[in-house]
């Protein structure tokens, strides 16, 4: 089961990105919808309970370039539901991200975290795993191309996250 750490610096304090940018609707229609492309990025459930916030989110990223035995897995569709509960207190996300395909076979598990990192600064900090039950060498294929995309979405993200945090004077 590969693991994935990545990690992002952001041009604001930890209680600006949890407050004013990580559940904006603004900020994830645009981060999802105009800078990453996906074709599909609603809210189905935003459960507000004080400390707590459980979502629902279903998204569809875009594809890309596929090699021949992932096409024939994944087809043209990669939607999935992330199952998510954000911790206010510990300033943390987890999530589940259920796969609208093979989701018996795909299990994906984020944690997002911040630290601060100086004033108006904060670092955020993405763990997770990938883990694909399908035989050898697609199940490998499939979790270092799932992890890749991760890497490269969280990268775009964060490059949108401080140019939003500053086109909105949030700092």
């Amino acid at each position: 089961m590969p693991d994935f750490r990545i990690e992002h610096t952001f041009n604001c304090s930890e209680e600006t990105f949890w407050t004013k940018v990580f559940l904006d609707d603004e900020y994830n229609r645009q981060l999802f919808l105009e800078r990453l492309k996906f074709s599909v990025w609603r809210v189905l459930k935003n459960d507000d309970r004080g400390n707590e916030v459980e979502r629902v989110v279903e998204a569809a990223p875009p594809i890309g370039d596929l090699p021949g035995p992932l096409k024939s897995v994944v087809g043209d569709n990669a939607g999935y539901q992330e199952r998510g509960l954000l911790d206010r207190g510990a300033k943390r996300y987890t999530a589940t991200v259920v796969p609208n395909r093979l989701a018996d076979k795909i299990n994906v598990k984020i944690e997002i975290s911040t630290v601060a990192d100086g004033q108006n600064r904060c670092r955020r900090i993405a763990r997770g795993s990938v883990n694909v039950k399908m035989m050898f060498p697609v199940g490998g294929l499939l979790e270092k191309k799932m992890i890749g995309d991760l890497e490269k979405s969280y990268a775009k993200s964060a490059d949108f996250t401080n140019e939003f945090v500053t086109k909105k004077s949030l700092g």
